[in-house]
C-alpha cells in the first residue's frame, strides 16, 4: 500500500488528507500550533495514521508524495513580524520604497476602508530607512553600463548591514533585469563577507519592468525568507526522521508545487498557498462536473477566501497586494476578509454589533472550545443556533462547551439589551452578509454573473453558512465536496510540480519579423532556465512540458492579459494568432463589447512555465443506493432559520448518506469536520462523488420542522 498526503495550515486548524493507491481517502484535523507550526502538521498526520490503524512511521514510510501549504509567509507580512531586513539599491534611489506610488495608501483596501480618505496611510515599512544602502553604479534602459559598480560602496553597505545585525538583505538595482552584471557581483561579495545572511536578488526573483514593484517583491521575499526557509527545513527534517523517504513538496500561490529548496529561496511564492490549493481543487471539480464557471469559497477559522474559475481557467493576478504592498509575481487571484469561524463579535463606539476581522485563532479559540477563550465567535453563535452538536464535533474527537458559548454571547449582549440567542442571530446575519458582499465584489464587479456559476463551499465553516450566502447571491447551485473540511489540502493533491521564469520584453504594434525573432530568442532563454531548475532537482528536462505566455494589452491601456503563445520560432502568422487569443480572453474577462482594436497591441513580458506531471487525485464514483434516506437520520435538535425561527430540525449522519439520497430542508447533515446546514426551501442531493448539491426545492412551502 502506498499513500499520498496533503496538509494545509489554517488559522485555527491544520488539515490533513491521506489518499491510498486504491483512491480511498481519510481526513483529519488538529489545532494549529502557532508557536511551532510543524508540531501541528505532525499532529494532524499522526491522527490520520491512527484512524487507519497504523503508526506515523509506517504511514510516512509508505508515502510517495507529501504536499504542504503553509501560512508562515502570509502571517509574517500581515503581523509585521518578518526578518530585520536591509535593501541595497542604486545610489539616489534609496527612497523609492518609502515614497511608494500614488496608490500605496489604498492598495488592497475595500470600500469601507477607503471611505475616510484623510485617515489612509502608507503601508507599514518593512525596511527601516537607516537599513537602505545606496551603492554607486548605473545601467541604462538598453543594458549599457554608464557607471561601473563601486565595490567599495558595496563592501561598506555589507559591513553596515552586519553591524546592524540584519537577518536578511534584498538587492534591487535599476535596470538589473536588462543587465544583471552588477547584481551578480554584489551576490559574490555578499557570499564572501556575509555567507550566513539570507539574500534575495531582483534579477533572479522578478526580472521585470517596474522599479517600485520589483523592489517590493525583492524586499518582501527577504522579509519572510529566514522564517519560511527555517520552518520548511525543520519540517522536512522531522518528517524524514519520522519515516518519509521522498522530498517534501510545497504549494505555490501561482499554479503548482515546488521543492523545499526553491520555496526556501523564493518564499514569497508561498503567500496564500493554502487558498490556492482550494481553488486549484475547484478547477479539478470544474472539469469533473463540466461546470466551466465556479465561485470558490473557503470559510476557515480566521478568514473567508473567494476565488473564481471562469471558462475552466484560474485567473491570475499579475500585481497582487499583501498588506498594502503591490508586488510582481503572478498569483492565483484570491480575495479575503477577516470572516471565519473564529471571528470575534464586538460592540463599536456607536453601540453597533460587529463581527471580525479579529479572530480568536486556535489558542485560546472560540469560547466553546473550552481552552480559556472568553470572547464570542461565529462558532459560538453557530453552536447557540443549533448548527453544531457538542458531542460530534470533529467526529467526536473534540467536545464543545455549550455553556461557555452561551455565557460569552450573553456578556456581549448585555450592553445591547439582547440575550445570547439574539446576539447569535445577529452575528450570523452579519457574517453571512459580509461573505455575500465579498462574492459580489469578486464576481459582479468583474463582469461575472453569480447566477451562471456553481458556488463551491469548503473549509470547516463553509458548509454551515453556504446555504445562506449562496442563496443571497442567487448562485446557480451550491456544491459541497465530500471532504470539504480539508478541501484545500485535498486540492493540493490535484496539482503538478511547476517552475517558471519571466522577464520584461516590451514591444508595441505594428510588429515585424525582427520583433518575433527577438521574442523567440527570449522564450528560448527562459525555457533553458526552467529546464535547468528541474535538472538541479534531479528531473529529466525531457519529462517537463513547457508552456509559453505573453502579457498583452491594448496600446492605450494599462491592464494586461496573459495569452498562450505557440512553441518554436515565432512568425508574423503567429502574431495574428496571439492577437486572436488576446481578444478572445479579453472579451471573457471584460465583456464582448469592450474590445478596443483601434488602439493596437503592446507586449510587456514573456513567461515560460514548466510542468512535471504527477498522478492526479481521482474521485472514484460510487454506485447509486437503493436504501431510503431515512437510514441516515440520527435524530433532531432545535435550530434557527431566518424565515421560521427556532424549529425542531432533522439531523442526518453524513457517513450514511449515499449517491442518490435527497435531504429536504430544513435539515442538518453532520460529517467529520463540518456541519452542512440545509435551509428551508432547499434540498441537498448526494451525487456519485459523495458531494452534496444544494438547490432550491421546487414548490417549497418552507415547512419541515416544528417551531419552538
Amino acid at each position: 500500500m502506498s499513500y499520498r498526503i496533503g496538509v494545509d495550515i489554517g488559522g485555527t486548524f491544520t488539515d490533513c488528507v491521506v489518499v491510498d493507491d486504491s483512491g480511498q481517502r481519510s481526513i483529519s484535523k488538529s489545532l494549529t500550533t502557532h508557536g511551532a507550526l510543524y508540531d501541528g502538521v505532525v499532529n494532524a498526520v499522526t491522527v490520520n495514521a491512527e484512524e487507519r490503524g497504523i503508526s506515523l512511521t509506517a504511514l510516512l514510510d509508505q508515502t510517495t508524495q507529501f504536499v504542504h501549504g503553509t501560512t508562515v509567509a502570509t502571517n509574517a507580512v500581515l503581523t509585521h513580524r518578518g526578518a530585520k531586513t536591509g535593501l541595497i539599491t542604486t545610489r539616489g534611489h534609496e527612497d523609492a520604497l518609502i515614497i511608494g506610488k500614488v496608490f500605496a495608501k489604498s492598495a488592497g483596501l475595500d470600500e469601507r476602508e477607503l471611505i475616510h480618505a484623510s485617515q489612509l496611510h502608507k503601508p507599514v515599512p518593512i525596511v527601516e530607512p537607516e537599513h537602505i544602502f545606496g551603492v554607486a553604479e548605473r545601467i541604462d534602459v538598453e543594458g549599457e553600463i554608464l557607471a561601473p559598480l563601486d565595490e567599495a560602496s558595496v563592501i561598506a553597505a555589507i559591513d553596515a548591514a552586519l553591524a546592524a545585525k540584519l537577518d536578511a538583505v534584498a538587492v534591487c538595482l535599476l535596470w538589473s533585469f536588462v543587465n544583471n552584471a552588477h547584481e551578480r557581483r554584489i551576490a559574490e561579495l555578499l557570499r564572501d563577507r556575509a555567507p550566513d545572511l539570507f539574500c534575495t536578488f531582483s534579477h533572479e526573483l522578478a526580472p521585470v519592468l517596474g522599479e517600485y514593484e520589483r523592489a517590493v517583491t525583492t524586499v518582501l521575499n527577504a522579509y519572510v525568507g529566514p522564517e519560511v526557509a527555517g520552518y520548511l527545513r525543520v519540517l522536512e527534517r522531522r518528517l524524514h526522521d519520522s519515516g518519509l523517504k521522498h522530498p517534501l513538496l510545497v504549494m505555490q500561490a501561482s499554479d503548482g508545487l515546488t521543492s523545499v529548496a526553491d520555496a526556501a529561496r523564493r518564499p514569497i511564492v508561498t503567500l496564500d498557498s493554502g487558498p490556492t490549493g482550494g481553488i486549484l481543487g475547484c478547477q479539478y471539480l470544474s472539469d469533473l462536473y463540466s461546470e466551466p464557471n465556479m465561485i470558490c469559497t473557503d470559510v476557515g477559522g480566521t478568514s473567508f477566501d473567494v476565488g473564481l474559475i471562469t471558462a475552466g481557467q484560474v485567473p491570475l493576478e499579475d500585481e497582487p497586494v499583501v498588506s498594502q504592498y503591490s508586488f510582481r509575481l503572478p498569483k492565483v487571484a484570491v480575495r479575503s476578509i477577516g470572516a471565519g469561524g473564529g471571528s470575534v463579535g464586538w460592540v463599536d463606539d456607536g453601540g453597533i454589533l460587529r463581527v471580525g476581522p479579529q479572530s480568536a485563532g486556535s489558542r485560546p479559540g472560540p469560547a466553546c472550545y473550552g481552552q480559556g477563550g472568553s470572547e464570542p465567535t461565529v462558532t459560538d453563535a453557530d453552536v447557540a443556533l443549533g448548527y453544531f452538536d457538542a458531542e460530534t464535533f470533529l467526529g467526536g474527537r473534540m467536545q464543545l462547551d455549550v455553556a461557555s458559548a452561551f455565557a460569552a454571547l450573553e456578556r456581549l449582549g448585555k450592553p445591547l439589551g439582547m440575550d445570547a440567542e439574539l446576539v447569535a442571530i445577529g452575528m450570523v446575519r452579519i457574517i453571512n452578509a459580509h461573505m455575500a458582499d465579498l462574492i459580489r465584489r469578486a464576481t459582479i464587479e468583474q463582469g461575472n454573473d453569480p447566477r451562471d456559476c456553481v458556488l463551491v463551499a469548503y473549509g470547516g465553516a463553509g458548509p454551515t453558512h453556504a446555504g445562506f450566502y449562496g442563496d443571497d447571491i442567487n448562485a446557480k447551485g451550491i456544491l459541497i465536496p465530500a471532504d470539504s473540511t480539508v478541501f484545500s489540502a485535498e486540492g493540493m493533491l490535484t496539482c503538478q510540480v511547476v517552475h517558471s521564469a519571466e522577464t520584461s520584453h516590451a514591444l508595441t504594434s505594428p510588429f515585424d519579423q525582427s520583433d518575433y525573432a527577438a521574442l523567440s530568442a527570449q522564450f528560448k532563454s527562459l525555457e533553458a532556465s526552467v529546464q535547468d531548475q528541474f535538472r538541479v532537482e534531479g528531473t529529466d528536462p525531457d519529462a517537463v512540458t513547457l508552456r509559453r505566455s505573453l502579457k498583452v494589452r491594448y496600446g492605450l491601456q494599462v491592464h494586461t492579459v496573459n495569452v498562450e503563445v505557440p512553441s518554436g520560432t515565432l512568425t508574423l502568422e503567429h502574431g495574428k494568432l496571439i492577437a486572436e487569443r488576446f481578444e478572445e480572453r479579453y472579451a471573457q474577462i471584460f465583456g464582448a463589447g469592450s474590445l478596443y482594436q483601434s488602439s493596437g497591441l503592446a507586449y510587456e513580458a514573456c513567461r515560460v512555465t514548466g510542468t512535471l506531471s504527477t498522478e492526479p487525485l481521482r474521485f472514484a464514483p460510487v454506485a447509486r443506493t437503493t436504501e431510503p434516506v431515512s437510514v441516515a437520520e440520527s435524530g433532531s435538535r432545535r435550530a434557527y432559520f431566518e424565515r421560521l425561527g427556532f424549529v425542531t430540525t432533522p439531523v442526518y449522519d453524513g457517513r450514511r448518506l449515499d449517491n442518490g439520497h435527497i435531504v429536504n430542508g430544513p435539515a442538518i447533515i453532520e460529517r467529520m469536520g463540518d456541519s452542512v446546514v440545509v435551509p428551508p426551501g432547499m434540498i441537498a442531493t448526494m451525487d456519485e462523488y459523495q458531494s452534496l448539491l444544494l438547490q432550491p426545492r421546487p414548490n417549497a412551502d418552507l415547512g419541515g420542522g416544528e417551531r419552538s
